[in-house]
Order: C-alpha cells, then structure tokens, then sequence
C-alpha cells in the first residue's frame, strides 16, 4: 500500500511553515510522512532574528542512509520537496531523487521550487537559484512555481494566459511537465482575484479565487503538500488542485477572521478536516 509521501523541506522549532505546515497537512489525509530537513530554524524569516542552521550535508547524507535501511519505498506514492537554502543539500537531494526515479520510474516527484517573490526578490543565493534550474527541475513531474518563480525559471515577464503557454510549450524542460503557478496575476485578472493556472500538454486551465487582505507564510508549503495527498488518494491533478485552492481560501479566511497573523494548528483542522 502506497501510503506514504516523501518530503524535503525546511523544519522549525515553532511556526507552520515549511515541513511544519505540509507533514500536519500530509498526515490529516491520512498519510505518512518521510520527512527530510533541509534547515533547522528556530522560527520562519518573519520573526527576526532568527536562529538555526542548515543542516550540514553529512547529516543529510546520513539520514538517507538510515531511510535505505528500512526499505520503505515500495510504500511511497510520491516526492514533494520545498525549501532547500544550500547547494549543497539541493544537490545532494537531486541525486537521491534521480536514484529512486530510476528505481520506481512510475514515482511522482512535485518541486515547490521556493526561491522568491514579488516585493522581495530572490531569498537564496544565485547558487541555489541556478542549482535549481539545472539540477532540480528537470526532474520533476510537476512544477508549483509562483508567479515571480516561474518568472525567473523561463527567463521574462508574463503578462498573459498565451504568453504563459507559448513559455512552456517553447522550453525544452517544462513542455514535458505539468506546471501549476500560485498566485498568479494577469492583465485579465480580476483586481479582487487571484489566479492558480494548471498547464498541461499546451493547455491552460485557469482557477481564480478571491484575494484575501493577509501577507502571511506557508501557503505555497500547504498547497504543494495538500497537491501530494490528493494526488496520492487518487485525485487527478485538476480535482487535486481545484480542492487545494479552496483549502487554501479556507485556511486564510479563518485565519482573518480570528485577528491571527499566521496559520496554525486549529486553523488546519478546520480547514482540512471541517472539524
């Protein structure tokens, strides 16, 4: 029984970011969770200062060693990785990647290519951004970059629904892919809307949502994770990302509703339970 996702993600001492928010997500669908750190912080970059480390490359090195010894894959549905801050560990993680896609060709891998956004730019080092291009990428199935990601991936501006396509269709890479790009905002978007695009096989599907008033984190860890279990229960990939949408519109109305200024565990059992 495939009942386990495979995740690569920054963990935290306190906060619902990273590994926080997507294990809890992963494990109220009813799955198990493999889960990697990447980095170890005391809280996300909102709360300043902040403190921690990456993990060192050996420590992740042997983590996976200890994974092989229990012969878990045959029990993996699929691989989601987010936030990975040094090349090192992005390398690291790229070869352990490609040796089970050449293990388990069938095995679904998702990258949450977390790089940057609007307002603030590229948050890792150009390293790790261009490690990320060539090492990364071209290994997954499916693409969640946001707006300004998927941006910096193909290289210019996008401003419509044909350019979106004509970027994918024309890149050697990502025609070969299913890419899904978050919060997304075109010259036909609604002002009080926001867009999810799902593009597949030269086809765009668009799934607007309302715009909430909140700057908060976590949402694309989330949305990447609630993709991973849907997908993993048997969704297909428009049901899984139409679903992972409303959570997330749920998750952020609740969390304005009760004055919070973060997601966090009553949040998310609400949300991905309706208990």
């Amino acid at each position: 029984m495939k009942n386990k996702i495979l995740s690569i993600q920054s963990k935290l001492v306190y906060g619902y970011v990273g590994s926080n928010i997507a294990e809890l997500a992963i494990q109220l669908h009813g799955l198990d969770v493999i889960a990697y750190p990447t980095v170890y912080l005391s809280a996300h970059t909102g709360h300043q200062p902040i403190h921690g480390a990456k993990i060192p490359k050996h420590l992740f090195d042997d983590l996976i060693v200890g994974i092989d010894a229990l012969d878990l894959m045959d029990t993996v549905s699929c691989i989601v990785t987010g936030y990975i801050g040094s090349e090192d560990i992005l390398l690291s993680a790229a070869n352990y990647i490609s040796r089970i896609k050449a293990d388990y060709p069938e095995m679904l891998y998702i990258c949450d290519p977390v790089m940057g956004d609007f307002g603030v730019g590229l948050y890792v080092d150009d390293s790790v951004a261009k490690s990320y291009l060539n090492d990364i990428i071209p290994l997954c199935d499916i693409l969640t970059p946001n707006h300004f990601e998927f941006e910096y991936i193909i290289g210019h501006k996008i401003e419509s629904e044909t350019q979106v396509i004509s970027a994918i269709v024309e890149n050697e890479i990502l025609r070969h892919k299913i890419v899904i790009i978050t919060s997304c905002h075109l010259y036909d978007t609604a002002d009080s809307e926001i867009e999810t695009l799902i593009i597949l096989n030269g086809s765009c599907t668009r799934i607007a949502a309302k715009r909430i008033d909140i700057e908060t984190t976590g949402t694309g860890d989330l949305f990447s994770a609630i993709i991973a279990s849907k997908l993993a229960l048997g969704y297909d990939i428009d049901k899984a990302v139409r679903e992972a949408t409303q959570i997330i519109k749920k998750a952020l109305d609740y969390t304005v509703t009760n004055h919070h200024s973060e997601m966090n565990a009553a949040c998310l059992l609400e949300c991905l339970t309706n208990k």
